[in-house]
C-alpha cells in the first residue's frame, strides 16, 4: 500500500502539468485514490471525487491555473494528514474489526482471488454492452478489491461493493454478463470464508468454484 500512496503523490506532482494534461490522464489518479481510500484523508478523496466529475481540462491558461490550485491542495491535504497523523484516526485499532468486517487471505486463495479480478478486468474491457463510464466504475471496484486483497486485513466492505454493482449491472444487461458476476460471486464466496466476523454463519448462496483459467503465456 506504500507503494500506490507514493504513486499518488507523484500523481499529485503531475497533476499540475499544462500543455498535454487531460482528463484520461487523471484517471489513474482517481483510480488508485478509490482503491486506496481508507488510508487516505476523507477530504482528499472527496476532492478527487469532485475534480472527476467537472475537471479542468484543456491548455488554456484558466484551465490549467485550476489543475496547479488543485494540485496544490491535494498536496497540502497530505502533508497535514501525514504530519498530525490524521488519516490514522479513522478507524480505531480496537473499533475497526468490529464495525468493518475483514478478511485475510493465504497464499492460494490471494492468487486465485487475484487471477479472478484479472479475468473480470478483461470481461468488462471486452464487452461492448457497457458504456465508459459504467467500465470505469466497474473497474475501479474491480481495483479496490486488489488493494484490499495486498493488506494484511482487507476489508469485507469493498468486496460487498463490487458485489452490489456487478448485481445491479446484471440486472440491466442479463446473462450476456453471466461471466463477470460469477467471478465476482466467488471472489465474495472466498473473502467472507476468510473473514473471522462471518467464519460461523453461511454464506448467503454456494458458489461453485469456476475451472481454473488456462494461464496467459504474456502475464
Amino acid at each position: 500500500m506504500a507503494d500506490l500512496i507514493g504513486r499518488i503523490r507523484y500523481l499529485v506532482k503531475e497533476f499540475n502539468r499544462g500543455e498535454g494534461y487531460d482528463q484520461s490522464d487523471f484517471d489513474e489518479l482517481f483510480m488508485l485514490t478509490n482503491a486506496s481510500e481508507a488510508e487516505l484523508p476523507s477530504r482528499f478523496v472527496e476532492l478527487v471525487k469532485e475534480t472527476d466529475q467537472d475537471f479542468p481540462g484543456g491548455d488554456s491558461p484558466l484551465a490549467s491555473n485550476k489543475r496547479a490550485n488543485l494540485a496544490k491542495r491535494l498536496s497540502k491535504i497530505l502533508t497535514v494528514s501525514e504530519k498530525y497523523r490524521l488519516a490514522d484516526a479513522k478507524l480505531p485499532e480496537e473499533l475497526s474489526d468490529e464495525l468493518v468486517p475483514t478478511f485475510s487471505l493465504g497464499a492460494k486463495d490471494k492468487k486465485r482471488v487475484l487471477n479472478l479480478c484479472g479475468q473480470m478486468r478483461k470481461i468488462v474491457l471486452a464487452t461492448t454492452v457497457f458504456d465508459q463510464p459504467h467500465k470505469r466504475r466497474l473497474l475501479n471496484r474491480i481495483a479496490g478489491i486488489e488493494a484490499q486483497v495486498e493488506q494484511p486485513k482487507g476489508m469485507l466492505d469493498v468486496v460487498r461493493a463490487g458485489v452490489s454493482d456487478v448485481g445491479e449491472t446484471l440486472g440491466k444487461f442479463g446473462n450476456d454478463i453471466k461471466p463477470l458476476t460469477d467471478r465476482m460471486k466467488e471472489v465474495a464466496q472466498i473473502t467472507r470464508a476468510n473473514s473471522k466476523e462471518y467464519e460461523q454463519i453461511p454464506a448467503p448462496e454456494e458458489v461453485k468454484q469456476l475451472p481454473a483459467p488456462i494461464e496467459d503465456p504474456e502475464e
